[in-house]
């Protein structure tokens, strides 16, 4: 009886030694595989459960794994990858529908850092106000804007349907305020014009989800008002959907490649248009704000010799973000390529320098005032 014990008791220890070295060998076989380092993994354990368990406070996990994920986002040293929650998800969601809280106006900054109101809409509450485009937005409820990051002055000017907002704007020396409330705004990204003779003008605000289709129309429009020339306006657009700005490409340009990128995996992407057989002559407006998707118009107008680019070096933008939706309402914004030109061309850093430079003066997008607007038409004419 005592053998049969003392065999069972070494036969059950066997088991269980041989169980646990199965065990780590399938977690080192899993920490090699899936980590460059495992043992920064499992310091990052340590540290997790350090601070879970001595810090005073009452914490949850939910708060400390966010809190890591911003932080690895941040890590990288990009601008563009970035963990979004809350009120930063909706508003970049909102940039690439245009759907939002607000009073139907668009601004942009200029060199000095002043924003101005380059358009404004007539469904909207600055509309009924009295707002005409042109002005300096000096102030939004109260709050100075010169210098501000653009996102965060546009964040000001939205918010919750039905609230109240005022808007202190100068015009010819005269400072007024105007008091109004938010309401639903679906913003045009796109507006047109004649501007001389023969002169169609397209204004592009931004690349989102419908930019092509009133791409299309305001293409119609100008060609039916007797339009042979065209200018492009892309200045103080900050990008947009790559999709949208290959939509737009489509329809002004010859076929072939608009943008490429290859992606970590080895996944290559080309974007091909098939065009049109005869462009229109025509000018792409750019400025040091002009990036991502607007940089990708005036790559490919260059780069296909089908146009002139005019104005000042753009941004430099020429990296590609996905966005992944999380279980929790979060997201990733998160780099994933470098993009290429129609040309082949690197611009990120480095930007599109334009075939024409010209030095902004006068009043952005004012006929009467802007010099890179009046020397478009110069060159067309």
């Amino acid at each position: 009886m005592k053998k049969f014990t003392d065999f069972s008791w070494k036969k059950g220890g066997l088991w269980i030694v041989s169980s646990l070295v199965g065990a780590m060998a399938i977690i080192g076989l899993f920490l090699f595989t899936f980590f460059d380092s495992p043992k920064a993994f499992l310091q990052f354990l340590h540290d997790y459960q350090i601070i879970r368990t001595r810090y005073f406070r009452p914490v949850s996990d939910e708060t400390l794994f966010q809190g890591a994920v911003k932080g690895m986002a941040s890590s990288l040293g990009d601008p563009y990858s970035l963990y979004l929650t809350g009120d930063v998800y909706k508003s970049f969601m909102e940039q690439t529908t245009s759907a939002f809280g607000g009073v139907g106006i668009i601004i942009g900054e200029d060199k000095q850092g002043d924003f101005y109101i380059l358009a404004v809409f007539k469904k909207g509450a600055a509309h009924d106000a009295g707002i005409q485009p042109g002005g300096k937005l000096v102030a939004v409820d109260g709050k100075k804007l010169h210098g501000m990051e653009p996102m965060l002055a546009a964040n000001l000017v939205r918010g919750k349907v039905g609230t109240a907002v005022t808007l202190t704007i100068e015009e010819n020396g005269k400072v007024k305020d105007y008091k109004m409330h938010r309401s639903d705004v679906v913003l045009p990204t796109v507006s047109d014009q004649m501007v001389s003779g023969d002169i169609g003008y397209i204004h592009i605000y931004t690349f989102a989800t419908h930019t092509g289709e009133e791409f299309k129309e305001a293409l119609r429009d100008v060609k039916a008002k007797g339009a042979r020339k065209l200018i492009i306006d892309v200045r103080m657009n900050p990008g947009g959907l790559i999709t949208s700005v290959v939509d737009v490409a489509d329809q002004i340009l010859t076929r072939g490649p608009v943008v490429s990128y290859q992606a970590k995996n080895g996944t290559k992407q080309t974007f091909d248009i098939d065009g049109i057989s005869k462009p229109m002559p025509m000018v792409i407006l750019i400025d040091r704000n002009s990036a991502s998707a607007s940089e990708i118009l005036a790559g490919a107008v260059q780069d296909k010799k089908e146009g002139i680019v005019m104005g000042e070096k753009s941004f430099g933008k020429g990296t590609i973000q996905s966005v992944e939706e999380l279980s929790d309402g979060t997201a990733l914004k998160i780099s994933i390529a470098q993009y290429l030109t129609a040309g082949g061309r690197k611009i990120d850093k480095i930007g599109i320098k334009p075939d024409v430079a010209v030095q902004q003066t006068g009043t952005p997008f004012d006929m009467n005032s802007d010099s890179v607007l009046q020397e478009a038409i110069r060159k067309l004419k």
